[in-house]
């Protein structure tokens, strides 16, 4: 699928991104930016947003992207089918496009989140024309999009790739610079390093890199680094509260005090990771810096299991832990396999169980058969948006769901504090609700943050310049990434193994780990300006 409006898996926002736009983007900073929005205001009350449409947008098919696709996308893909969207435009009203270039949100309750949730990461805009009436999880254009944005898809091959070329009526004068994009399935990790490491491609991004590798390859010459913390990645450890002996919070906390969590963050994600003390990551603005840590102490952990009434049997072990995880995972591999030693130490028996997504959605998430799922999540861009769903009751789905409140842990005194802290336009007084949210989550340890990271991209600053300025670089348009000065043309090729201008991006296009690249190619009509110094 490749349509970032209605999902969050990576390869739809890496395949998805350069063809889609939304009425903003932000960078790395947190910063937000116009795009099809050339500007925006809002009342007080913070009820009603206004977003002033640029007049010069066409969809890729020459119709005129207007108010009225702003309206329909909002209504029935955001606020309905995204997993983020449904969380940050669950206040939506009605978008009112009565004229066709101002777009008019207004909300039943104000949301302090809203503006965090209007880039292509999670409010992608889809053309009403080819949409409306439609299954949007069975549309065509899931594999054949139209778009706003910089480069049109015209070729993709399951399996082997997907080709773009630019869109000659993109609204902003001289993007993109490229001609052509070509995405390439690479299921091979060492294989795409080493291709990065020869010259054969010039740009790695998130996901595509091994983490191992980031400090190495970052020291490369002519290898530039960009690290983005604005999704609040983080691998985490949910924990199954349904049943004994984890319904038990002191067996719980005990788990979190035998896991060597900075170990972990040293060795399987060195330079790029850090410990987490509550349920928010440390850039994270409303994070609660007061929390005291679990600290790692076997002692400790061995004392409050035998104090909550699990005393070791007489082959030394408590009980059994089932720790699930995607296979293809490497990161959550290495995390496994130093769990389980914790965990041993303390009389804990962790049985490991790495599945194939689709088995372990099914098996662990949906049919709750597990004690503990590893696997990363996207905690932001605001809290309101990534972390309040894995914790409000609301969230506890029936039939269970993937990526919700799969620890089934419900406590009215929080959700209400959702509640309060959602409407909060003012900065200070929502920190200080979401300090008290904290310390309720961080106290209850239903869920064990392993690490918070980074998205580290890598590109070669010989092919290109100012690339991976969007806040994650699985969401890279590439509208904005640059020739470098004097750069000579290269010619397009229809071999795609003698590209001789190639890049590897770490988008998966499944969960099995394969992954896409693309490459730049000029013809030979440039701009003087292009031409070999």
């Amino acid at each position: 699928m490749i349509n970032p409006a209605i999902t969050t898996i990576i390869s739809s926002f890496g395949a998805g991104c350069p063809v889609y736009g939304a009425l903003t983007w932000i960078n790395p900073n947190r910063e937000i930016h116009p795009e099809l929005a050339e500007r925006w205001e809002a009342t007080p009350d913070g009820k009603t947003y206004t977003f002033y449409l640029r007049k010069n947008v066409v969809w890729h098919d020459g119709t005129p992207f207007t108010s009225a696709d702003v309206k329909w996308s909002f209504e029935n893909a955001t606020a309905k089918l995204h997993p983020w969207g449904k969380g940050a435009l669950r206040s939506l009203d009605t978008v009112d496009a009565s004229d066709p270039y101002i777009a008019v949100v207004r909300l039943k309750i104000p949301s302090a989140a809203l503006m965090s949730a209007m880039s292509n990461s999670i409010s992608a805009i889809l053309p009403k024309h080819l949409w409306e009436g439609t299954d949007l999880t069975r549309n065509p254009h899931n594999k054949q999009p139209v778009g706003t944005g910089p480069f049109k898809l015209v070729e993709y091959i399951p399996g082997d790739r997907i080709r773009y070329v630019k869109n000659d009526k993109f609204y902003i004068p001289g993007q993109p610079e490229f001609d052509e994009l070509v995405l390439r399935i690479m299921p091979d990790a060492a294989a795409r390093l080493a291709a990065f490491e020869k010259g054969e491609l010039d740009m790695l991004y998130n996901n595509a890199l091994p983490y191992t590798e980031i400090p190495r390859v970052s020291k490369l010459p002519k290898v530039e680094t960009v690290a983005s913390d604005v999704s609040g990645a983080a691998i985490i450890g949910v924990i199954n509260t349904k049943a004994p002996p984890y319904d038990d919070k002191r067996v719980r906390q005990a788990l979190a005090h035998a896991i060597d969590r900075k170990f972990i963050s040293t060795n399987v994600m060195p330079g790029i990771s850090q410990i987490m003390v509550g349920p928010l990551p440390p850039a994270f603005p409303l994070c609660n810096k007061s929390l005291k840590d679990y600290d790692f102490d076997s002692a400790k952990a061995n004392q409050m299991l035998d104090e909550a009434g699990y005393p070791r049997k007489a082959d030394g072990t408590r009980f059994e832990f089932r720790l699930l995880w995607a296979a293809g995972d490497l990161r959550s591999t290495k995390m496994a396999d130093v769990i389980q030693q914790n965990l041993s130490a303390v009389g804990i028996a962790a049985k490991l169980q790495p599945l194939e997504r689709s088995a372990l959605n099914q098996r662990g998430f949906i049919g709750e058969q597990f004690d503990m799922i590893i696997d990363s999540y996207a905690l932001g861009p605001d809290p309101d948006i990534g972390t309040e769903r894995l914790y409000n009751t609301n969230n506890i789905l029936k039939p269970p769901g993937v990526f919700s409140n799969n620890s089934s842990y419900s406590n009215p005194e929080l959700d209400k504090l959702f509640d309060a802290q959602r409407v909060e336009l003012d900065f200070n007084k929502r920190k200080e609700i979401y300090d008290k949210i904290q310390e309720i989550i961080w106290d209850a340890m239903v869920i064990l943050p392993l690490v918070g990271y980074s998205g580290v991209s890598v590109y070669r600053n010989t092919a290109m310049t100012n690339a991976f300025q969007a806040a994650d670089g699985s969401k890279e348009s590439f509208a904005r990434v640059k020739l470098p000065a004097g750069a000579a043309a290269v010619p397009a090729t229809e071999n795609a193994s003698n590209m001789p201008w190639m890049v590897a991006a770490g988008v998966a296009v499944v969960a099995a780990g394969s992954f896409l690249l693309w490459r730049r190619s000029r013809s030979g009509d440039q701009d003087p300006d292009d031409e070999p110094a």
